[in-house]
């Protein structure tokens, strides 16, 4: 990958095909029995995951501020935005919309709030939990909601 994202520095390239590098980290580590660390860069559970918020934030605004290549290149799937602790209003915001939600910045402060208060005390919120706290805030139940993805 880093002759890929490198190419005009090292104008070198390779016959490896790029999207089977995630499914091959998986034989190998099931076949060997050892686990690929959460943290390994590129194949790893947590490498197109990003919890802080600001680099949320970034992701939002522009993908290439904190990912130099493309999940799907590898065949990892998609960038995976955890809401946590560390989440700002604008993913929340985010999250929200991706789920239907159209909120005023007066609603967004009420779902913060409560969003915090959840994620003060487990590690992460489910659509699921999200939706319980818009209901109990009697925000009307969204039409249709739209699949989450980051650009």
């Amino acid at each position: 990958m880093a002759l890929h994202t490198r190419h005009p520095m090292f104008n070198l390239e390779t016959n490896i095909a790029k999207v089977e590098i995630c499914r091959t980290s998986k034989l190998v580590s099931r076949l060997t029995g050892m686990p690929v660390q959460p943290n390994k860069a590129i194949v790893g559970a947590n490498a197109f995951a990003h919890e802080a918020g600001i680099h949320q934030d970034g992701i939002l605004k522009n993908r290439r501020t904190y990912e130099i290549m493309d999940a799907a290149d590898v065949g990892y799937g998609e960038t995976r935005l955890v809401l946590g602790k560390h989440s700002g209003r604008n993913v929340l915001r985010w999250k929200l919309e991706t789920l239907g939600y159209q909120i005023s910045n007066q609603e967004l402060d009420d779902v913060f709030r409560r969003f915090k208060d959840v994620v003060d005390v487990q590690k992460g919120i489910s659509d699921a939990e999200l939706q319980e706290i818009c209901a109990g805030l009697s925000l009307p139940v969204p039409q249709r909601a739209g699949a989450a993805r980051v650009a």
